[in-house]
Formats: structure tokens, C-alpha cells, sequence
């Protein structure tokens, strides 16, 4: 399991005040949604199918999941946790993608995805679906000894719990993997599959135990009337709502990740720097 490589950030004006401003992570929240135009990416899935109609192609939870990955790379202000009113940049991409434990939504659990940046699209959707099926079967250690340890915690004990848990695991960077908390479990974004539930656009709220910075809810795909040189055509599209905290980005910075995200997922070339072929 990688350690968590911090690397300080010198501090502009602006962010010392942001930093002063806000006390919790889910008081800076600012929300957003990106539409994405799937027409290019269905065409890709359905090439897949027809080369090779005895596997699937790679979900859009780990197309989305890839192209996080790539954006937080390229643009890694966003990529950071903060330590004693400071802003630490992670020198490596972890995903937390949710995952249902059981049918009927009583259980959540998630698959973290480590150094996602270094891995192709065939290995995020590879490590996903095994991650997802030792949770779903109950044989995925540190789910297991964490949900053991939880499960005897009083309900008035969760919070300061957590919150205790954060501080010896973030603020103080101590290991804490005899407890099944794996290294930095959550990391630079939280990705949840709402479309697989048959939700078209919600927004995630920063959890702030978690420390992450940025949460994403994929919606289902839907046929949407969309606008091409003038004409309107139905084309798949599917939203992803966004919430991002303020504290580390303003709208200049995140326009540029949107901007580069949606390239990503929209265009041949994109597709291609995805990997998915």
C-alpha cells in the first residue's frame, strides 16, 4: 500500500483567506454539473461489443474514473488535503469510487483506487470490478474489520469517532492500517455511479472526514435533444453533478479542468488519451 507523498503549497493572498474564512469542508461546497456528450463514447462501446460480444466494455464509471484521474494529473491544485490551515498537494491520484453492498442500498462501501493516474483504463475497470466483488461477498479484509469495528460504536460515539479517526489519519499522517483504514482510503475524489440506480443528476456532499476535495455523481445515460451547427438531434448524454471545495480552486481554475474533462469524454482524441480503444 503507497504511503501519502505530501508536497506543501505556497499560499496566494486569496487562498490564506479562503483558508481563514471557512472552518469545515462542507461549508465552502460549490456545486456544478457538466453535461457530456456520450455519442462518441457509445459508438466506441458498441465497436467493442461487435469485435468482442463475449466481454463488456468498460463501464462509464470507469471511463469517468480514468479521465478524474488524467484531469487531476494535468491540473493538481485540486488534489490536496488541508493540514493545520495549510494546503498540502498529493504527489499521486487516489479514486474512492462507492460501491453497494447489497441490493437493496442498506450497506455502502467503496474501492479505492490507488495511483490511478498510472493505470490504463483496462486496469481501473479491472481492479474495480474485483474490488467491488470481494465487498459484495464479504471477503475483502480491511471492509471486513472496519465494519466490525463500527458495528459496536454507539450512535451519539460516530461522529467523534470519525472526526478522531481524520485527525490521527490526515492532520497527523499516522498509519492506521491495523484498524483496517487503509492509507488515505479516500484521496483526491470521491466517484459515485448514481446512473446505475437510474438517476439522472444528483449532487455528493463533501464528507468531511474524508478530507476529500472534490465528489462526483455520474448519472444515467439518457437520449437528450442536443444542438449541432444549428440543428437539433438526439444524442446519449449523461450529467455529472459536481461539488468541489472553494477553498482550493476558484471557477477560473476549475473551468479549465471542466473544459479539459469534457474534451476527455466527448472527442475522439480524448477517448484515445482514455485508452479506450
Amino acid at each position: 500500500m503507497p504511503n501519502v507523498e505530501l508536497e506543501r503549497l505556497k499560499l496566494s493572498s486569496w487562498r490564506k483567506l479562503a483558508l481563514g474564512t471557512w472552518h469545515s469542508p462542507g461549508d465552502p461546497s460549490v456545486y456544478g454539473t457538466l453535461s457530456i456528450d456520450a455519442t462518441r463514447l457509445a459508438q466506441r462501446q458498441a465497436l467493442w461489443r461487435k469485435r468482442d460480444p463475449s466481454s463488456k466494455p468498460p463501464t462509464i464509471t470507469a471511463i469517468v474514473a480514468r479521465a478524474t484521474a488524467l484531469t487531476m494529473n494535468r491540473y493538481p491544485q485540486l488534489n490536496g488535503l488541508i493540514r493545520w490551515k495549510r494546503i498540502y498537494l498529493r504527489k499521486n491520484v487516489t479514486l474512492f469510487l462507492q460501491t453497494a453492498v447489497d441490493d437493496e442500498g442498506k450497506e455502502l462501501s467503496g474501492v479505492s483506487i490507488f495511483e490511478a493516474e498510472k493505470k490504463s483504463l483496462a486496469e481501473i475497470a479491472k481492479e474495480l470490478q474485483l474490488k467491488a466483488k470481494a465487498i459484495r461477498e464479504d471477503k475483502d479484509p480491511n471492509f471486513q474489520q472496519a465494519k466490525s469495528m463500527f458495528s459496536f460504536v454507539p450512535v451519539f460515539l460516530m461522529r467523534p469517532l470519525l472526526e478522531l479517526t481524520s485527525f490521527l489519519m490526515y492532520t497527523l499522517n499516522l498509519d492506521l492500517r491495523r484498524l483496517g483504514l487503509p492509507k488515505d482510503p479516500f484521496g483526491s475524489a470521491m466517484i459515485t455511479s448514481i446512473g446505475s440506480i437510474g438517476l439522472d443528476e444528483a449532487f455528493a456532499p463533501l464528507i468531511s472526514y474524508s478530507r476529500i476535495p472534490v465528489g462526483l455523481a455520474v448519472g444515467a445515460v439518457r437520449d437528450t435533444p442536443v444542438v449541432r451547427e444549428g440543428k437539433i438531434e438526439i444524442a446519449p448524454v449523461f450529467k455529472i453533478g459536481v461539488t468541489f471545495d472553494h477553498r482550493f480552486i476558484d471557477g477560473l481554475y476549475g473551468a479549465k479542468m471542466a473544459k479539459h474533462f469534457k474534451h476527455l469524454l466527448e472527442t475522439e482524441e480524448g477517448l484515445d488519451q482514455i485508452g479506450f480503444i
